[in-house]
């Protein structure tokens, strides 16, 4: 109302003051460029009168929300209701309570807690109007300003928070939204979604994706999972679009086997504890490439699903397609592939929840425009209705569609396929272009979620015991403001940071290590850069707190640290001055993959690839989302260890990680024969791991060294290039034929040599140089695992003929260069 009033009072002191408005320079209450206008005028009160009513919204969802509570009675059998007094009458029967959501004075079936849950189900299907029962298949975005009127406006029963907060605020605000939709004709409960998996102090920390793939440790991913699940039920989240990993090459590497035991455990640790794991995308998006377009011509399907088969068989209860991503029939989105649908719902027999990502009627980010392509059945997606392309993806096994915005009109719907429509399908089940069965198959699913969840009987969440689970029992008990990353530790429950810490160490990946430069004496002489200046402040009070001495000069440390987010001109010259200057370089690439340079030049090199970034949405302003400054002290000095290993291979140069095939592990830098021999092994059992070591990567998977345990490398079986000639012999009365082999080559044309490259030692890296007449020509960084083995191949040319030495490591051979 406030909008409202201002606005008359606003045009009348523009038509009183009409003079003094056309005088005013440009700054001084005129747009730029003119004087101001009336509409100026009223546009800027529009825009104060919004803030304002945003601001109070906001507010308003912040505060306590005062839910009244029946306590469950183990003697009687009465559960734990949970409602609003001034808006659920309760109802008491065979001496036992239950809430009148819909106000009607009876005991519905319902709202019969007693009822199996298919017959509460379809009792209430049978009571909603078709906007309240197409409601339910919709979840958008939570925005504080509009989040209610959403709630009322459409029958909205999901909503997607990607929104921060401590848990005052956002139990607070959940509670205050579930009010909302208790207030509605059937009071439906909601169903809060979250593109993160720990959001309990959002904004400040999330899960580390990556990291839980480079560490390596199932057991500690379920620990983690087991908090995230009881700290998002307690704030009153019941549902993570996670884990987003499945695809071979996305952040838990490339190794199906490892894949599928690290999603199982992280599903199985978030299930346990409350928290519905809605695994995405079906049927693959991101890692190394989307499924479509990661198939090679082996067309390789079941290695893809191992990881997927091990989400389900871990409790998953939901499914997040992937929007404008092919499926298996290679045509279109998988939302109208049967035979990729098909398979999720009949082959693998998932019967939970189907929800889209984000763009629901459109091809995504990259495709921002409507969905089209031609199904295996030839329809032209391109030529159909919003109401066929809802109804057909009803048909197909979605129940819910995902976006940003929410609209009552479609009629030019196409402009903005990113948005969804209810209308559409509201409409077309009154006209019979959209299937009733369809809409109630995807309600019946929904609902049993939100049934079985116990959302109908205690849908509000208890701020008081969420703030003594998540956070310290200091900050419980005095909470204040949180604005450094020490406050933010201090803030946090120590058992969630004991884990957290571990986990950035154990995903730390430790690369090179020459001479056991790490860790370092704690009395060193350290040079310390970062390319970000907050984490350089953070490290050099830690590092001081170490006992190490910081010095402004490279020229006066004994060795020099840098911490560099990318790898760039930055980075370059920071190498280039310390090798100039003649230190040795402790090098951290920090959530950027090493590349050759960094590793030839670095002394000592670590992969971080912990990031606790707040995943969609944005990260609080002021904090380290990386590896936290006291973890990376103890890193460099020794009082942790990097635990982690490469948790896919790395590629030699873009070449050839164009040729690698992405719906295959293990063979980056392989030759087409070795290629087809890793996909035969993988045809044999795609349930477990290709060979790491038969490509030629830069860095293979699994690799990672430890502290003060060094390689053994043993070279033998160098292969030189050949010739042979075959001359006639006599032999008494008989003629035979004799052949000569020696090894030759060409002059001026490049050969191939090949030696077996053995390590009997720890994981470890080495440079491979091959000699010709003692004289380096050609060299090539090898990583190998302890107890393993690779090929090393080098091409090399001599330009003039003659007899020549090769040497590569211990091996020695001899060769006849011909003209």
């Amino acid at each position: 109302m406030k909008k409202f009033s201002l606005i008359p009072a606003l045009i009348m002191l523009v038509s009183c003051l009409g003079g003094a408005f056309a005088e005013a320079p440009a700054g001084e209450g005129a747009s730029e460029g003119g004087p101001a206008s009336a509409a100026d005028v009223i546009n800027a009160a529009n825009a104060t009168a919004n803030s304002e009513e945003a601001a109070a919204e906001e507010a308003f969802l912040k505060s306590d929300c005062a839910y009244s509570v029946i306590e469950a009675d183990e003697a009687t059998g009465q559960i734990r209701l949970t409602y609003m007094a001034d808006v659920t009458p309760i109802l008491e029967v065979d001496g036992l309570k239950f809430k009148d959501l819909n106000k009607n004075g009876t005991l519905d079936v319902y709202e019969d807690w007693r009822a199996e849950t298919d017959d509460r189900i379809a009792d209430l299907i049978a009571q909603m109007t078709p906007e309240e029962e197409v409601g339910l298949l919709f979840c958008v975005n939570t925005q504080l300003a509009d989040a209610r009127n959403k709630v009322k406006d459409f029958q909205l029963t999901c909503q997607l928070f990607n929104l921060n907060g401590t848990p005052i605020t956002i139990t607070n605000t959940l509670n205050n939204l579930q009010a909302c939709a208790e207030a509605e004709r059937l009071g439906v409960p909601m169903v809060f979604t979250s593109d993160r998996e720990y959001n309990a102090f959002g904004g400040y920390i999330d899960k580390a994706h990556e990291g839980f793939g480079t560490a390596n440790d199932p057991e500690l991913a379920y620990q983690l999972a087991c908090w995230y699940g009881k700290a998002m039920r307690a704030v009153g989240i019941h549902v993570t679009f996670e884990p987003y990993a499945n695809e071979i090459g996305a952040q838990y590497g490339e190794n199906p086997e490892y894949i599928a035991a690290i999603v199982h455990e992280e599903i199985r640790g978030l299930e346990e504890n409350g928290l519905a794991s809605c695994t995405k995308h079906w049927i693959g998006r991101g890692g190394d490439s989307a499924f479509g377009k990661a198939r090679s011509v082996a067309q390789n399907f079941e290695n893809w699903m191992v990881g997927w088969k091990a989400a389900l068989s871990g409790g998953s209860e939901w499914v997040m397609t992937n929007c404008g991503g092919t499926g298996i029939s290679n045509t279109v989105d998988v939302k109208w592939d049967k035979a990729t649908m098909s398979y999720l719902r009949d082959t693998i027999g998932f019967d939970g929840v189907v929800v889209t990502d984000w763009w629901a009627l459109g091809g995504g980010p990259s495709n921002p425009g409507r969905m089209t392509g031609i199904t295996s059945e030839g329809v032209d997606l391109g030529q159909q209705t919003i109401g066929w392309l809802y109804n057909e993806a009803l048909a197909n096994g979605t129940d819910m569609f995902g976006s940003g915005g929410i609209y009552h009109e479609y009629d030019n719907w196409e402009k903005s396929p990113s948005s969804n429509y209810p209308n559409a399908i509201i409409d077309g089940l009154a006209s019979g272009e959209v299937e009733k069965k369809n809409v109630d198959q995807a309600a019946t699913r929904i609902l049993r979620f939100k049934f079985n969840k116990g959302l109908f009987d205690n849908p509000y969440c208890d701020v008081k015991a969420a703030v003594e689970l998540c956070a310290s029992a200091e900050w419980a008990a005095n909470p204040t403001p949180i604005t450094s990353d020490e406050e933010l530790r201090a803030a946090r429950n120590p058992y969630e940071v004991e884990l957290t810490e571990k986990l950035q160490a154990k995903s730390a990946v430790l690369i090179k290590n020459d001479n056991n430069l790490l860790p370092l004496a704690k009395d060193a002489k350290v040079y310390l850069d970062a390319s970000s200046a907050a984490a350089k402040e953070a490290y050099a009070r830690y590092f001081t707190e170490k006992g190490a001495t910081l010095v402004e000069e490279m020229e006066d440390a004994d060795v020099v640290v840098g911490d560099f987010g990318s790898i760039n001109d930055a980075t370059e010259l920071f190498i280039e001055d310390a090798q100039d200057a003649g230190k040795p370089i402790v090098l951290s690439v920090n959530c950027t993959k090493p590349t050759q340079f960094v590793i030839e030049n670095a002394d000592a090199l670590l992969y971080l690839s912990y990031s606790q970034a707040a995943d969609h949405g944005s990260t609080e302003g002021g904090f380290l989302t990386g590896t936290s400054a006291w973890v990376y002290a103890d890193l460099i000095f020794g009082d942790r260890e990097p635990g982690g290993v490469m948790n896919k291979e790395l590629a030699r140069d873009t070449v050839a990680d164009n040729e690698q095939w992405k719906d295959l592990a293990g063979d980056q830098g392989a030759s087409p024969y070795v290629r087809l021999m890793v996909q035969a092994t993988m045809e044999d059992d795609p349930n477990h791991a290709s060979p790491n070591n038969w490509g030629d990567p830069l860095v293979t998977y699994q690799y990672g060294m430890s502290y003060g345990q060094n390689p053994e490398f043993k070279y033998s079986c160098l292969i030189l290039p050949v010739a042979q000639e075959t001359v006639e012999v006599e032999s008494g009365s008989s003629t035979q034929l004799q052949t000569t082999v020696w090894n030759q080559a060409k002059a001026g044309e490049p050969f191939t040599i090949y030696c077996l490259l053995r390590n009997n030692g720890a994981d470890g890296i080495t440079t491979a140089v091959a000699k010709v007449n003692g004289e380096p020509v050609a060299q090539k960084i090898m990583t190998v695992e302890g107890g393993s083995w690779r090929v090393v191949q080098l091409d090399i040319t001599v330009d003039a003929p003659g007899d020549y030495t090769i040497e590569l490591g211990d091996q020695v051979g001899q060769i006849k260069i011909a003209e």
